[in-house]
């Protein structure tokens, strides 16, 4: 299916999910500027610049796909990066991240969640999606592996660095969980339908937790999460804060926060 062809379905939910992926990335690629400078090794700052240009390369190979589905804004000016006025990232990434530990859950957590989904589109119905998905699961790759070797190292030194790294994991654990939308959501349930990722959101989830759960298992550090042996599938240990949920935003209200109008019910 082509951009053309693809923008003559109803293409609501497919607008919000690019638009989502795209602010995520982008939002990414800010909060891992600042490292290149602040990490606290220089491996690990150079990793950090690598990163930052990765994650914004993507976000600008995501925004111009908004065109396509322009008749889906109901403000045009949300469609072009330059007019783009509201953002899609999640919560956790409105601040500065307070420390490495951070950014560490930023690569590991959400990095890897917004990797499950371009994993998911790599054979898309729709054609420029599928193009840039393969390219960002290639480049995630090296990615993946700076994650996991600071997870590791963080982990393992023990004491108030081990503890800044579960806290991390913690606060933004929730939310990436959530990214996804609820089992029945019909934004992503539309695009599974219609071809443009190859499963469902509880699916989605079950992979992305295959993803992280054997390592932060090995490491002993324990997060809401459990296996199923009947299912042979990983899934969320605790029921998900799903009150709290933005649809249109995909992301979480930050707890004690009221409903916008638009998302009251």
């Amino acid at each position: 299916m082509t951009g053309t062809a693809a923008a003559r379905i109803d293409n609501a939910a497919l607008f919000a999910v690019l638009a989502s992926l795209a602010d995520n990335k982008q939002a990414i690629g800010r909060r891992y500027a600042y490292w290149a400078n602040g990490a606290p090794a220089l491996e690990a700052a150079v990793a950090a610049a690598a990163m930052t240009q990765d994650e914004i390369g993507h976000a600008r190979t995501l925004y111009p796909l908004l065109e396509d589905f322009a008749q889906a804004a109901a403000d045009p000016r949300q469609v072009a990066p330059e007019t783009r006025t509201l953002r899609y990232h999640l919560a956790f990434l409105d601040s500065e991240f307070a420390s490495w530990s951070d950014f560490v859950a930023t690569n590991f957590l959400l990095d890897g969640a917004l990797t499950t989904f371009f994993e998911a589109a790599q054979h898309s119905a729709y054609e420029p999606l599928r193009q840039r998905a393969r390219k960002i699961v290639q480049e995630e790759q090296v990615h993946r592996t700076h994650a996991e070797g600071w997870v590791r190292r963080l982990a393992k030194a023990g004491g108030a660095v081990r503890q800044a790294l579960v806290s991390s994991l913690q606060r933004l654990w929730q939310e990436t969980l959530c990214w996804f939308g609820p089992d029945d959501d019909p934004v992503m349930s539309q695009l599974y339908r219609e071809g443009f990722i190859d499963a469902p959101p509880a699916e989605l989830r079950s992979r992305y937790l295959q993803r992280v759960m054997p390592l932060l298992e090995s490491l002993a550090i324990e997060m809401p999460a459990r296996f199923d042996p009947e299912s042979k599938r990983w899934l969320p240990g605790e029921a998900l804060p799903w009150e709290r949920w933005e649809a249109g935003s995909r992301r979480l209200r930050p707890a004690g926060q009221e409903a916008t109008e638009e998302e009251q019910p």
